[in-house]
């Protein structure tokens, strides 16, 4: 790597569920993401960055710490980071940085415990600031995630219920998130360091793109487009070829609000003096393997494998082609910024992830479909195999393994099997455990209700 002078500015923005086929950067055939491809066209490009969790809170607790999620613990098990961990923020505000998140993603939320550390949050909940109301949402989630598996499925369910009731839906709000950016680098004096985190929700289901966007992708008709994950059990007959199209539509909507927040960098003369990284947090899946949809529930190509790439002023644009896991992220953001050495083989031989599926998601899946989607997943990526090993409820596990470059099953190698085996050994400590100070008696009172109505919005409740 070069020589790099700092200290520069930061710009971590992540495109949540942003596929790497839909990217020009990544794909020839893509025509509508002129924003991130003027990014890119300078940039260091990671050609196969891989996610250690197929959804937000586990992967970015492992992006901001450096660690697998069965070391950290923020996982299904247990859905918020106790900041056991110190995250690579700590980093800047040692440095002097001012530090920022704008997100109105649910889980990178004081009541997540996933912005602690900024000096600056905006994250569009009208209880952002209160103290009292992120101490009881934390508290209650404690609770729910000390419940067993029956009592988090009878939840689960009314709270279905109750919110389709209630006609509950969210936007991504995209529009507010990239004002909040815009406002932050206007008001931010140009001399003194930052560092932006940035959560873009566009491209994560349900899709919301205005309207000129969905004309120019041949969108015409909604209905049978499936918008959350549960509605793959609720319609006949799910039309995944218009879903393909409004997903796409919401990623061109996606870049040109990329395209707002890079201009404003060069409005406030900052530009020069910033490294912008982008990044997927995972993927989503589109009707691939028999009709999966969203990615919190599997563990497939286009759902781990991530986009990455970095804009700075210091590097020529270049490309590797080696594995990398976003957990190395920890190491290597500092470093762009010019405030740590160069980290030593940030390329990985072996990637390790998975995920506990979530046991409140259960309104509408089928009994008969309950064993395929109701399973415990891991996989790991090695010698150009991956392997994916999934655990029912029962304690079956079932192990596929596949060439990267083919996409063709393999027979599985002792050797990898083994390997997997692992993760599993040591993973999702608290699992089974009781978190401390999580009775029913300091937790009675309910979390914030616009905490769970965007979580349901979001198709995990």
């Amino acid at each position: 790597m070069t020589e790099i002078t700092g200290p520069n500015n930061v710009v971590f923005l992540v495109l949540d569920s942003l596929r790497k086929d839909r990217l020009s950067v990544y794909n020839d055939d893509i025509g509508f993401t002129d924003s991130l491809g003027a990014l890119a066209d300078d940039a260091v490009v990671f050609d196969d960055a891989v996610t250690q969790a197929p959804w937000t809170l586990p992967s970015h607790a492992s992006m901001f710490t450096g660690r697998y999620p069965w070391e950290h613990g923020t996982t299904h098990a247990r859905s918020y980071f106790d900041g056991s961990h110190e995250t690579f923020i700590s980093a800047f505000a040692d440095a002097g940085y001012d530090t920022a998140a704008v997100t109105s993603n649910i889980w990178i939320t004081p009541h997540k415990g996933m912005t602690e550390g900024f000096d600056y949050v905006e994250n569009f909940l009208g209880t952002a600031d209160n103290t009292i109301s992120q101490r009881l949402s934390k508290l209650s989630t404690k609770l729910y995630d000390s419940l067993g598996t029956l009592p988090k499925r009878v939840i689960g369910r009314q709270l279905d219920r109750a919110f389709r009731l209630f006609g509950v839906d969210d936007s991504c709000k995209s529009e507010e998130t990239v004002a909040a950016v815009e406002s932050y680098l206007d008001a931010h004096p140009a001399d003194d360091p930052f560092f932006c985190y940035v959560n873009l929700m566009e491209p994560h289901e349900p899709y919301h793109p205005p309207g000129e966007y969905l004309d120019k992708h041949g969108v015409t008709d909604t209905a049978d487009i499936p918008q959350r994950q549960k509605d793959l059990f609720t319609m006949d007959d799910p039309d995944f070829e218009a879903l393909r199209r409004i997903y796409d539509a919401s990623v061109d909507y996606t870049d040109d609000l990329v395209g707002r927040i890079t201009d404003s960098l060069a409005a406030n003369g900052v530009a020069d003096d910033t490294v912008v990284v982008v990044l997927s947090d995972h993927g989503q899946a589109l009707g691939e393997d028999d009709g999966l949809f969203g990615h919190q529930f599997t563990t497939i190509d286009p759902v781990i494998e991530t986009v990455l790439f970095v804009d700075h002023p210091d590097l020529a644009g270049t490309r590797h082609d080696q594995l990398f896991e976003l957990r190395r992220l920890n190491e290597l953001v500092p470093y762009y910024a010019g405030l740590a050495p160069e980290p030593d083989e940030i390329f990985a031989e072996t990637v390790r992830g998975g995920c506990q599926f979530p046991e409140n998601f259960t309104g509408f899946i089928p009994s008969d479909a309950w064993d395929d989607y109701y399973r415990k997943h891991r996989y790991l990526i090695r010698d150009g195999i991956t392997v994916r090993k999934s655990v029912s409820e029962d304690g079956d596990a079932r192990y596929q393994a596949v060439d990267r470059e083919t996409g063709v099953a393999v027979a599985m190698p002792d050797t990898l099997r083994a390997a997997i085996d692992e993760i599993d050994a040591g993973a999702e400590p608290g699992a089974d455990s009781t978190v401390e100070g999580s009775s029913p008696d300091e937790t009675a009172s309910k979390a914030d209700e616009e905490v769970q109505q965007r979580l349901e919005a979001l198709g995990y409740r």
